[in-house]
């Protein structure tokens, strides 16, 4: 009898712990949180700790980053939405590969530029980490305090966001804006203003 019953119900269980797997995979993969995203109102200043980059954060968004002695970093995040900020070497030596600000300044077509060039190159990248990525146009140009800049609109299994790449004083700077597509028109200004406000922070003493 005991062996009747363990056979019946062991695979329900096994059935009921997909399940669980499976929900707990869906909310990684929308992001923090998974809930509904606060739409911001008013807005903080952010600033790295090094001064790499300082910019708008959403007010009532959770705010963390760093970067002093380590790698330099923002993320706001409110529900399943996210700006995420990560800045580093590698992006400026490229640039300096490729001639610099100056080139950037000088090209001929905006598809020449160094921060062009290093925009396209990281979006593989992009599409390793987002399943599902896939970009709605081509790079965009941005007025950027921080440097020359690229922008591209993209879409990952149900999200919406940006992926943009800056040139700055001493770093690369990459940025993610992401949320459920749900909530993409009411939340993409705030990402506009975010990406708009980047310019040189001011470093801790």
């Amino acid at each position: 009898m005991m062996t009747h019953l363990n056979k019946v119900r062991h695979p329900r269980r096994r059935r009921g712990m997909i399940a669980v797997a499976a929900t707990l995979l869906a909310a990684e993969l929308v992001g923090c949180g998974g809930g509904p995203s606060v739409v911001p109102a008013t807005f903080t200043s952010y600033n790295s700790k090094d001064g790499t980059f300082a910019c708008d954060a959403p007010e009532g968004w959770e705010i963390t980053g760093g970067g002093k002695r380590g790698p330099v970093w923002a993320k706001f995040v409110s529900g399943s939405a996210m700006v995420k900020i990560n800045a580093g070497a590698a992006g400026s030596l490229m640039a300096d590969a490729m001639g610099g600000r100056t080139a950037d300044m000088t090209a001929e077509a905006p598809e020449e530029a160094p921060v062009h060039q290093i925009h396209v190159l990281k979006q593989e990248a992009a599409e390793d980490e987002y399943p599902g990525y896939a970009e709605l146009s081509a790079p965009a140009t941005f007025d950027c305090q921080l440097g020359p800049a690229r922008v591209s609109e993209f879409t990952s299994g149900g999200r919406h966001g940006y992926r943009a790449t800056i040139i700055a004083h001493e770093k690369g700077v990459d940025v993610i804006c992401l949320c459920n597509e749900s909530q993409w028109t009411a939340l993409k200004p705030a990402f506009d203003q975010i990406l708009a406000s980047l310019e040189r922070g001011v470093p801790e003493l």
